[in-house]
C-alpha cells in the first residue's frame, strides 16, 4: 500500500511539472515571430485515425465527362516532355482540357506558349500580369497593352491572385484593391477581346482568425511551426474589405467576365456566394481547394449545385506532381456519387499522413448528367470558345 501511494505521488510531481513545462511554452512568445504575439511551435500532427465502419465505394478512374480543370497551376512544365506526361495524366484522368494559370507575362509567356505549342489543343495558357512598377506613371497603359498583345498571341485569359487585396501596397503603405482605377484598363482590356479572369481574392476564412488548435485552419495553415499566412491582427485588409472592394469591380466592369476562384473564398457561407451571383451576373465561380469543405455538407451543396447550375465551373489547383487517384479521383467521387466517409482530394498531408485541408472526411453530393456536363464543361465553354473543338473530340470518342 505505502509503494502505491508513493508511485502515485511521484506521478502527480512528474505530472504537473511536465504540464507546467508545457504551460509555459504554450504562453512563451517566438521571437523569431514578433507580428504574431502568443505564437508557439507545436508537435507534429497526430494521425488521422482509420474509419472502422465500412462505407460502400465506387470505383471511378475517369470523370464522366471530358473535363476541362479551369484551375491548374503548371509552372513546372518546361520541356516537351513535361507536356507529354501531363497529357498522359489527363488521359488517365479524363481531363480534357486544363488552363495554365501560371503562362507568365512578356517574354515568360512567350516562352510558355512556345514550348507548349503541340499541346495547344490539350494545354492553355492564361497570361499573368506583372505587378512590377505599379505606382509608377503609365503602369496600366503598359501592362494593358502588354496583356492585349498577350491576348492576340494566344493567352486564354486573365489570373489575378491574391496579391492584390492582401499584400500589394500603394506608396503610402495602405493596400490596392481589385477596385483600384489602375486596374480598370486592365479589366476593360479583357471585356474587348471577351477573355475572362480568373481572380483570386481574399484567403480561407480561418486565416484571418487567431492560430490555435480551435481553428480548423490550424494544419492547412501550417501553424505547428510557423504563423506565416495567417492574417489575424496584421494589419492586413480584412475579407469583409476585400470583398467590397471585389463588388465594386463588379459593378464597374459589367462586361467583364470574372470566374472567382475557390467559390470565391466564401464556401464557409454559401449564403455569400449565392448573393454574390445573383447580384452579378457577370461572376461566375469555380470549385478547386474547396472539396474538402464542400463535401462536409453535401444536401446543401447538392442544393446549392442544381440552383446555380449554369455558373460553377470545374476547377483543381492541381499541378503535374498531383497523382490521379489520391487526388482527381476524390473530385470525381464527390461529384457523381454519393458516396460516404471518404477522403477529400487533401493538397498537403503531414508527416503522419494526416491530411493538413480538414482533418475530416466528405460525402458525394451525386449531381445528375445534365448539371455534370455544366460543370464540367459547358459552363466553361462559354468564355473559351477555343477549348470547344477538343472537348467536342472527346466527347465523340466516348460515343
Amino acid at each position: 500500500m505505502l509503494r502505491w501511494l508513493l508511485s502515485c505521488a511521484l506521478l502527480i510531481v512528474v505530472g504537473s511539472f511536465t504540464s507546467s513545462g508545457q504551460t509555459g511554452a504554450a504562453n512563451s512568445q517566438d521571437p523569431k515571430f514578433p507580428s504574431h504575439p502568443g505564437f508557439h511551435p507545436s508537435p507534429e500532427a497526430p494521425a488521422m485515425p482509420k474509419a472502422l465502419m465500412k462505407f460502400p465505394r465506387t470505383n471511378i478512374t475517369s470523370a464522366k465527362f471530358p473535363a476541362l480543370d479551369f484551375h491548374f497551376h503548371g509552372a513546372r512544365l518546361r520541356t516537351a516532355e513535361d507536356y507529354k506526361e501531363l497529357v498522359k495524366l489527363m488521359d488517365d484522368a479524363g481531363v480534357g482540357v486544363i488552363c495554365n494559370m501560371d503562362g507568365g507575362f512578356g517574354k515568360t509567356f512567350d516562352q510558355n506558349l512556345k514550348v507548349g505549342e503541340p499541346f495547344r489543343d490539350r494545354i492553355i495558357h492564361f497570361a499573368r500580369i506583372d505587378f512590377e512598377g505599379i505606382n509608377e506613371p503609365g503602369w496600366s497603359a503598359r501592362t494593358a497593352a502588354e496583356l492585349e498583345r498577350s491576348f492576340l498571341a494566344g493567352a486564354a485569359g486573365l489570373k489575378i491572385n491574391k496579391v492584390l487585396g492582401l499584400d500589394l501596397k500603394n506608396s503610402d503603405g495602405s493596400y490596392i484593391q481589385s477596385d483600384d482605377p489602375r486596374f480598370d484598363p486592365i479589366w476593360e482590356m479583357c471585356a474587348k477581346h471577351n477573355k475572362p479572369v480568373m481572380i483570386h481574392t481574399s484567403d480561407s476564412y480561418g486565416r484571418f482568425l487567431p492560430i490555435g488548435p480551435e481553428n480548423e485552419r490550424y494544419e492547412a495553415g501550417l501553424w505547428r511551426s510557423s504563423p506565416e499566412g495567417n492574417y489575424y491582427k496584421t494589419g492586413q485588409p480584412t475579407p469583409d474589405v476585400i470583398e467590397k472592394a471585389r463588388e465594386n469591380m463588379h459593378a464597374k466592369h459589367p462586361k467583364t467576365r470574372f470566374v472567382n476562384a475557390h467559390m470565391a473564398m466564401l464556401y464557409y457561407d454559401m449564403d455569400k456566394v449565392a448573393a454574390l451571383l445573383d447580384k452579378y451576373p457577370n461572376a461566375d465561380v469555380e470549385i478547386s481547394a474547396t472539396i474538402q469543405d464542400l463535401g462536409r455538407g453535401p444536401l446543401m451543396i447538392r442544393k446549392f449545385f442544381l440552383k446555380y447550375q449554369d455558373r460553377i465551373l470545374f476547377g483543381s489547383d492541381g499541378n503535374p506532381g498531383r497523382g490521379k487517384e489520391e487526388f482527381w479521383e476524390p473530385h470525381w467521387r464527390f461529384l457523381e456519387t454519393y458516396d460516404e466517409h471518404f477522403d477529400h482530394p487533401a493538397q498537403l498531408r503531414s508527416a503522419t499522413g494526416a491530411p493538413l485541408h480538414g482533418r475530416w472526411r466528405i460525402y458525394g453530393i451525386g449531381l445528375p448528367d445534365s448539371v455534370l456536363r455544366k460543370v464540367y464543361y459547358a459552363n466553361a465553354l462559354r468564355c473559351l470558345p477555343s477549348a470547344r473543338a477538343s472537348i467536342q473530340k472527346r466527347l465523340a470518342a466516348r460515343r
